[in-house]
């Protein structure tokens, strides 16, 4: 190629980063009053093959490179991302959906609330939702986590054929039973064995927990705030937080948390070998310890670990800045390796 012809590419390419920077930062600028978890793009409807409806969200990008699905936690919903949301606007075509049971998604049966079932229902939204031939990258944060390594133990060949990046976000492998909530000493020993006990016995009072919903957000703020949170949380995000909590049916919370306790995703892992791979957790999370990342770090060695100081479980509202500097240099990696395989 002549350097006349270089020079004019290298030019045309120039402009086109400019042009998408400009619109990324016209959006954020555009974004800044917006209200936590106010953000809304086209609405789209996925219906599982369990007749179960998904509450989906797609902002669009111009020419994307990439789509970005975001799959969000525990008793959580697609507004968590708000943050991460503002930051990437413009940069790839964004996909936030509820988990089945969750936000304004419709929920199965109790049985059905299960890790399994959730990656099902991740495969099933990239297909409704990401057009043919786009590469996707999958964020998942806690219970999101777990679905992504579930969608790679069930459906491995449209990870191979469509997945470009993964992001695990403040998640598990496994070993959820042992869990002591960062309670100290005798007290954190018998937690394992004393919470699954809790929870059943919140399940036989759902109906009324459900309708105190007034009270249930009250009594529940302080442990939103012990177990969600480090130690420099800002009480309207703890309180968004807990709003969320306090929407999820106890039937649900109670649904998953079984199973987090047989939980066990750490051969499916392997599947993430060969995909761009970020690992992120505060070393103040106390649902999903930073021993939980390190083990899933170790089992994918090409993966980048980031272990943020003072930061609790909710890293993508409590550290935005980090997570969205991490998730960036994640697209960036994964839409060069998919530029340089073209046979993807």
């Amino acid at each position: 190629m002549g350097a006349g012809r270089t020079a004019r590419g290298a030019a045309v390419a120039g402009l086109a980063v400019g042009a998408a920077l400009g619109v990324a930062a016209r959006r954020r600028r555009a974004n800044a009053g917006v209200v936590l978890g106010g953000h809304h793009g086209r609405a789209v409807t996925v219906v599982t093959d369990d007749g179960v409806r998904l509450a989906v969200d797609v902002e669009e990008a111009e020419a994307p490179e990439l789509a970005v699905v975001f799959t969000h936690g525990w008793v959580m919903n697609r507004h968590c991302w708000h943050f991460q949301r503002e930051a990437l606007a413009g940069r790839a075509t964004l996909i936030f959906y509820d988990q089945r049971g969750h936000g304004a998604s419709s929920a199965g049966t109790v049985d059905t609330c299960t890790i399994d079932r959730l990656g099902d229902d991740l495969a099933a939204v990239i297909e409704a939702t990401v057009p043919e031939g786009l590469p996707v990258v999958l964020v998942g944060h806690s219970m999101g986590g777990m679905t992504i390594m579930a969608f790679a133990a069930r459906h491995p060949e449209t990870l191979t054929a469509r997945v470009a990046g993964v992001a695990l976000l403040s998640t598990s492998s496994g070993r959820l039973r042992d869990s002591t909530f960062g309670l100290p000493g005798p007290i954190g020993r018998l937690a394992p064995r004393v919470t699954p006990i809790v929870f059943e016995r919140m399940l036989a009072r759902g109906a009324l927990i459900d309708r105190s919903a007034a009270l249930t957000s009250r009594t529940n703020l302080p442990v939103t705030r012990y177990v969600a949170f480090g130690p420099r949380a800002r009480h309207h995000h703890v309180r968004f937080v807990n709003d969320m909590v306090v929407a999820t049916s106890t039937e649900v919370m109670v649904g998953f948390f079984r199973d987090f306790l047989v939980h066990d995703k750490l051969a499916a892992l392997a599947a993430l070998a060969e995909v761009e791979t970020l690992i992120m957790v505060g070393d103040r999370d106390r649902l999903t310890p930073p021993a939980h990342s390190r083990r899933i770090a170790e089992a994918l060695p090409g993966a980048r670990l980031v272990v943020l100081p003072e930061a609790g479980h909710m890293i993508g509202l409590e550290r935005p800045e980090a997570v969205n500097r991490a998730l960036s240099d994640l697209l960036d990696r994964a839409a060069a390796r998919v530029t340089a395989s073209p046979q993807r």
